[in-house]
């Protein structure tokens, strides 16, 4: 297993853990399957990276979970102005999308 696919793994963990967390906190379905999409996408990732010769579409996968949850974050923070009970969901999305993003650029490094 090289770095890639390591940092790729942890993210697809914390992806799971914090994308489950705000889902919890929201009950939106549109989270939950988020979650479920990238945390698979991550993990495919992970395996595309590991595979030699198979790894230019390892940082694409990361970049488009990373845009997934970008998308929810902001789309939650945006909301957050009138409804204060959506911040911690919008950081929890955030957090990922910017995780995710760190993944992408470690698959493209290596």
């Amino acid at each position: 297993m090289n770095y890639a696919s390591i940092v790729l793994v942890i993210v697809s963990l914390c992806a799971l853990g914090l994308g489950f967390q705000a889902w919890r906190l929201t009950s939106s379905r549109s989270v939950f399957l988020n979650t479920l999409v990238g945390s698979g996408g991550l993990l495919f990732a992970a395996y595309l990276s590991s595979v030699p010769g198979r790894g230019e579409a390892a940082y694409v996968i990361p970049f488009m979970v990373a845009m997934l949850f970008a998308g929810g974050g902001f789309g939650a923070l945006w909301r957050s102005r009138k409804e204060s009970i959506l911040r911690l969901p919008s950081t929890l999305l955030l957090t990922v999308a910017a995780a995710s993003l760190y993944a992408s650029f470690a698959a493209y490094s290596t």
